[in-house]
């Protein structure tokens, strides 16, 4: 009798551990700082949000570090169960879920040369850019690249956020859009004390951003909705 309850009072303490135990799923994203960085605290503001969020609905997250462009495909084919953080498109709806509940808002800025526009720059959507001939550079996947090829808009496309910046800052471009937040950091970064030759416009769009849980994953999801559940 006393081995059965010993073998008993195992069996229920292995189930306890087994049950308390979180589940691990791996989650793609690139580097995008202060909101995801591999070696920013806390991985980043964002990391930080998502990480407590599934912490709280049971499950661990893997981080995936690696260029948007392959974070955003190999979520897509659910290699990744989930990627963030990223605005609406249709494009990308038709591969992801998207929950209920936004990571966070956001607002993204006209960022303008001040030596072309001592005066400033007075836009605040696509059409105004358009209407005034103004040169933009920005980045490869970045949803103003379709919005401004949609208006029928040049975009000269770099490489890396730096070159960009130095673009911008040499008077190829008039302007660039960007993050408020992280067009703020990001050119005091590259361009030190000469950061003060670019000058930062109106607000062009504020959106949400999203985890975007993908479809192809088998807990795609019930990810998906662990998150709306935790993350009101």
């Amino acid at each position: 009798m006393k081995l059965i309850k010993t073998l008993s009072a195992v069996v229920v303490s292995f189930g306890l551990t087994a049950a308390a135990q979180a589940d691990t799923v791996k989650i793609g994203v690139g580097e995008w700082a202060p909101y995801i960085g591999e070696s920013l605290p806390d991985q980043g503001l964002h990391t930080k949000r998502v990480l407590d969020v599934l912490k709280a609905a049971g499950y661990d997250v893997e981080l995936e570090f690696s260029p948007w462009k392959r974070t955003l495909e190999v979520a897509r084919r659910g290699d990744t169960a989930a990627t963030f953080s990223w605005s609406h498109s249709e494009d990308r709806a038709a591969d992801f879920i998207y929950p209920k509940v936004p990571l966070e808002e956001q607002t993204d800025v006209i960022f303008y040369n001040k030596e072309k526009h001592p005066d400033g720059v007075s836009v605040s959507s696509i059409e105004d850019i358009k209407a005034q001939g103004l040169k933009v550079v920005g980045l490869s996947g970045y949803w103003y690249e379709s919005a401004l090829a949609d208006a029928g808009v040049d975009i000269h496309i770099v490489s890396s956020e730096d070159n960009a910046w130095k673009f911008l800052q040499a008077g190829r471009a008039d302007i660039m859009i960007e993050n408020e937040v992280v067009g703020s950091l990001s050119v005091e970064n590259t361009l030190g004390a000469d950061a003060g030759s670019i000058g930062k416009g109106a607000v062009l769009r504020t959106v949400p951003m999203y985890v975007l849980f993908s479809k192809a994953h088998p807990e795609g999801q019930k990810l998906a909705d662990a998150w709306d559940a935790h993350a009101k």
